[in-house]
């Protein structure tokens, strides 16, 4: 685990980013970033969803690494539950056959969302990913966040940033 300081380095440089989280890391490491060993598995809601939707539902369960496409290096390790159900068909279809990262796939569909943080993923206490059982490792910062459009939940990611951002961030 990396200090604090580049922790909360990395905090302050996402509270004042706007936009996506794959904007503010191609922005921040000056290469695009794309999607890397993603899985897709189909699953159903059980009774207690942050996504607002009956038991049974049929959700995505998505896993991905986030790579700059120049330099091969991971930068963040996400793991997204989604409501295909609340979602274009061009968004599913690219999530599926594209190595576009979500934002990506959002900002060029022209789909609109909001973020709402939520409890869990904090710093030291997610050595393992619960959904698919990956080791995670060292990280920088972990948090987990529901993303709404139109008012709907479409989606709950949450995000691991990979140690080889820390070159990239002010010092503190």
């Amino acid at each position: 685990m990396v200090g604090v300081s580049t922790s909360s380095g990395l905090e302050t440089a996402l509270s004042g980013a706007s936009g996506t989280v794959t904007a503010f890391l191609e922005h921040l490491v000056g290469e695009p970033i794309d999607a890397h060993q993603r899985r897709h598995e189909m699953t159903r809601a059980d009774t207690s969803s942050a996504l607002r939707v009956a038991e049974g539902h049929p959700l995505l369960l998505r896993a991905a690494v986030l790579r700059g496409r120049t330099s091969g290096r991971p930068y963040l390790y996400a793991e997204s539950v989604l409501v295909p159900s609340r979602l274009p068909g061009g968004f599913r279809r690219r999530l599926e056959s594209s190595s576009d990262p979500i934002g990506r796939i959002l900002g060029e569909e022209g789909i609109t969302v909001t973020r709402e943080p939520l409890a869990g993923s904090d710093r030291g206490s997610v050595p393992v990913s619960s959904q698919t059982g990956s080791a995670i490792g060292d990280y920088l910062l972990a948090r987990t966040y529901r993303v709404d459009s139109a008012g709907d939940p479409v989606m709950v990611i949450t995000e691991w940033f990979l140690p080889s951002l820390e070159s990239f961030l002010p010092l503190r």
